[in-house]
């Protein structure tokens, strides 16, 4: 689940900061009131943003690669539902984040959604199983886990996804430089999504993306793109869950507007 506050303020500061950082600073937050927006909505709005970039040096998805980057997190549906259930239960449990999720929830959702992709495609499969395997590689680096199964879990998930990788290249026709390209493509508008799915009020830089280091100023009409990566005036939709539900409010469409 991605957790949006309600009223986000905006920054006086001109200030760029990593837009990983700027996520991760509003999902660990704890809020009386939020917006939740299922991770499986995220993603698809991921698969919206990779069709309406405009910029020759990013790789043109095929309809495979976007189908398989609207469905990476389809793995997270079935926790996302249970968690919006006890959300609006009589003793309304409080919504945490996915980042809050453990090492054993990583996985399975990672594997589910794997699962999901590679029954539509093989290139599709191998970039969302890419995708995670970088995830995991990060999260087993020296000193981001402190427990010994959880390791365990990350690095038998590594070993496994080699394989199935492997696989997953020989039985469709890109070559493995392709492939990569697409799951790059995949993680910028896994993040671009996930950055403007949480409502972060600050003006962020991305990594660099095909030689490519793009900045977004957050302003209150909308969001500066340095270079252009995406159409100018393109405006993009996804579903949100008030938290707590009011009588006058239980959900709404989040408008997106690029500058």
């Amino acid at each position: 689940m991605i957790l949006r506050p309600l009223q986000p303020p905006f920054p006086a500061s001109a200030e760029f900061i990593p837009a990983w950082e700027a996520v991760e600073r509003t999902q660990t937050e704890k809020y009386e009131g939020c917006w939740l927006i299922s991770q499986p909505s995220h993603a698809v709005l991921a698969a919206e943003i990779a069709a309406r970039i405009s910029i020759p040096a990013f790789p043109v998805a095929t309809p495979q690669i976007l189908e398989a980057i609207a469905l990476h997190d389809a793995g997270w549906g079935i926790p996302d539902a249970q968690a919006i259930m006890k959300s609006r239960s009589v003793r309304a449990h409080r919504p945490e984040s996915f980042v809050a999720a453990t090492a054993a929830q990583f996985r399975e959702a990672w594997e589910s959604s794997i699962e999901t992709c590679q029954a539509l495609s093989p290139a599709g499969g191998y970039i969302v199983s890419r995708h995670f395997y970088r995830l995991a590689e990060f999260r087993v680096a020296p000193g981001l886990v402190q427990d010994k199964a959880d390791r365990q879990r990350l690095e038998s998930f590594l070993a496994a996804e080699e394989r199935r990788q492997k696989k997953l290249a020989g039985k469709q026709s890109m070559s493995i430089e392709q492939l990569e390209q697409f799951t790059d493509l995949l993680q910028f508008c896994d993040l671009f999504s996930l950055y403007v799915c949480s409502g972060a009020p600050e003006s962020v830089e991305f990594p660099e993306y095909f030689g490519i280091k793009l900045r977004v100023a957050n302003k209150p009409e909308g969001y500066g793109l340095e270079p252009p990566v995406l159409e100018p005036g393109v405006q993009f939709e996804v579903a949100a869950l008030r938290h707590p539900a009011s009588k006058e409010v239980s959900s709404r469409e989040i408008k997106i507007q690029i500058g």
